[in-house]
């Protein structure tokens, strides 16, 4: 087996918003304004009132929460990421977070339009010079929090208003369309050869690893028609016939004794095999 060759990207050293989605969020929330049916509305208010609007709460999720303690770490009070240093604790210049994309996932929606998602990992340093690291999952993706509203009449404004009934339901919003330029930056910020390629029916839930014999053969080849790589028509009926096997020797299709306990994937359906 040949060693791995680590690739170094050009790091942050501005602070970076790896997760924009979380503003985005949180914006759905502060939109949502309970209003006081005993009161009148705001614009009739006094104009010395400094009052915030009463907004429907918001709970944090555990990423957001992971997030915002990794900044809080890695971050200095300049705004800037701390830099790596060397074993004489001075500071090594030009150095901050490093933010590397190990999964590209090409996610293919109900209306056929397509997006791109990554999972990746950023290494940093805290102000002590030791490293700290994030996993980070789809920060091209950010949910968006619906919320319904009643009718009703407002006695003490004299007249009606809607009033809100709390959150009804939510959407996932993608960021990132599928096309070359955004594909290419992505690729760029793979660590080593070892970046995965995947194609994901967002309808069915099925995914499929795209793989060829390098990760720029993979890239060209990922450009292909989707049905074409989710299918994997690219794929001799000889290399079908091997996937499979492997499959059914680890266990993850029926038709092997070889039925070993946990050797199954997290998401066997991203091997191909049929």
């Amino acid at each position: 087996m040949s060693a791995i060759t680590n690739r170094t990207v050009k790091p942050f050293i501005k602070a970076h918003d790896f997760f924009p989605g979380f503003k985005l969020e949180e914006e759905c929330y502060s939109k949502a304004i309970i209003s006081d049916m005993n009161q009148e509305p705001r614009s009739k208010k006094k104009s010395n009132t400094d009052d915030e609007p009463n907004t429907w709460p918001r709970q944090k999720t555990v990423n957001e929460t992971k997030y915002e303690r990794f900044l809080e770490q890695v971050i200095n009070d300049a705004g800037e990421f701390y830099p790596q240093k060397d074993d004489s604790g001075a500071a090594i210049k030009n150095t901050g977070c490093y933010y590397y994309i190990t999964d590209i996932i090409r996610v293919k929606r109900p209306d056929n339009s397509e997006f791109l998602v990554t999972k990746g990992r950023a290494d940093a340093w805290n102000r002590l010079g030791d490293p700290v690291s994030l996993f980070i999952s789809k920060p091209e993706t950010w949910k968006k929090t619906n919320f319904s509203y009643k009718t009703k009449w407002n006695e003490k404004a004299g007249g009606l208003e809607k009033e809100l009934q709390g959150p009804s339901g939510s959407e996932d919003v993608y960021t990132m369309p599928f096309n070359s330029e955004n594909l290419k930056k992505l690729y760029d910020r793979r660590q080593n050869e070892f970046l995965n390629f995947i194609v994901k029916d967002e309808h069915t839930g099925e995914a499929r690893q795209v793989k060829e014999v390098n990760s720029q053969k993979t890239l060209e080849l990922f450009h292909k028609d989707f049905q074409y790589l989710f299918a994997g028509d690219y794929l001799t009926f000889k290399q079908k016939a091997a996937n499979r096997q492997e499959a059914i020797d680890r266990g993850w299709l029926p038709g092997g004794s070889n039925n070993v306990v946990g050797t199954q994937p997290s998401n066997p359906k991203t091997n191909i095999y049929q």
